[in-house]
């Protein structure tokens, strides 16, 4: 058994090609994915619970390890008809549409309102990325996606993209375990990944 971790956006956009390969290779480990957001992730990771997630980070914790396997590009989406946004303060006061508190992308987003001295209006809590487009596209407010999983999305069309650049470009994802765990499966996952 390979208990793993991941970010919903990875486990639907970069996992099932890494999952299908590595379940031809090694049909006798069975593997079991759950997703969540980074910070249930890494507690799960830290307790034992799940033997790796996949993580935005950079991760420092003194308690794990890991490797870069992915990079992530976040986009800010609104309504069709919203103008350019380049800043937090153009957009200042609008709802957004979020994963919980210990989201890191959802930390991220109110950090570029606070960094440019804006604050986000009300803060919706969604369960899932096509919630969250679904909203935005309506005109409710805006979010922040990863580019790779709404590129999936048919609902695409429904949004308009704001590339905001800075610390939302060039994420890396990493696979991160409990230092010093070393088990065959997991090695040989992470062997299926390193380039």
């Amino acid at each position: 058994m390979l208990a793993l971790g991941a970010l919903e956006s990875i486990a639907a956009v970069r996992m099932p090609q890494v999952l299908a390969t590595f379940h031809q290779r090694y049909p006798k480990v069975e593997l079991d994915l759950s997703t969540g957001p980074s910070g249930e992730l890494l507690d799960a990771v830290i307790a034992g619970r799940m033997a790796g997630a996949f993580v935005d980070g950079p991760v420092h914790h003194p308690a794990l390890e890991g490797c870069a396997v992915f990079e992530e590009n976040l986009v800010l989406i609104s309504a069709l008809e919203h103008p350019p946004i380049r800043r937090a303060s153009e957009v200042n006061g609008r709802n957004i549409y979020a994963f919980r508190a210990n989201c890191s992308y959802r930390r991220s987003f109110e950090e570029w309102f606070m960094r440019d001295q804006a604050t986000p209006g009300r803060i919706f809590e969604m369960e899932s990325y096509h919630g969250m487009v679904a909203c935005v596209s309506a005109g409710s407010g805006l979010a922040l996606v990863p580019r790779s999983l709404l590129e999936t999305m048919p609902a695409q069309a429904s949004v308009q993209v704001h590339e905001v650049g800075g610390a939302f470009s060039g994420i890396p994802i990493c696979l991160v375990w409990r230092r010093g765990l070393q088990t065959p499966a997991l090695s040989a996952l992470v062997a299926l990944l390193s380039p």
